[in-house]
């Protein structure tokens, strides 16, 4: 199963938190090949927002590493922006419309993400992070 990484896992993992361990657990599994999470373009603007802004302390050159580590990015294009802006999410802001609307355009229903707002569409099913056995069924899939 091919699943969306939300940018929140990503900073997650990369700084102390109680969804450290988990979103650790989701990216490696990634990483070695066990499972199947994807990045968009727009979650890596919205990792570098976050470094950039030191929001989240330091975690410099995150936005560069998750870019090359999930390469090739699923594009933002006019379809999917046109597609975010149709959304009936009213609890969604406009990023997590984007991230949304470019699951569904490459045929993903998943979103791994710590935002509850995503319980809210029916379109995606969302998996918490901390959630283990929702999170063992997305990386054994």
């Amino acid at each position: 199963m091919t699943f969306l990484i939300d940018a929140n896992v990503i900073v997650y993992a990369a700084v102390p938190s109680k969804y450290r361990d988990a979103c650790l657990e989701i990216l490696e599994a990634v990483a070695e090949g066990k499972a199947e999470g994807r990045v968009s373009t727009a979650i890596i603007e919205e990792v570098w927002h976050i470094e950039l802004s030191g929001r989240a302390g330091a975690i410099d050159g995150l936005a560069r590493q998750t870019c090359l580590a999930f390469s090739p990015l699923l594009p933002v294009n006019d379809q999917i922006i046109g597609r975010a802006l149709d959304l009936e999410a009213r609890r969604l802001g406009a990023n997590d419309r984007i991230h949304v609307a470019t699951a569904l355009a490459n045929d993903i229903d998943t979103i791994v993400s710590a935002d509850a707002d995503f319980d809210h569409v029916p379109a995606i099913r969302r998996v918490d992070p901390l959630d283990e056995a929702q999170r063992s069924r997305v990386l054994r899939s």
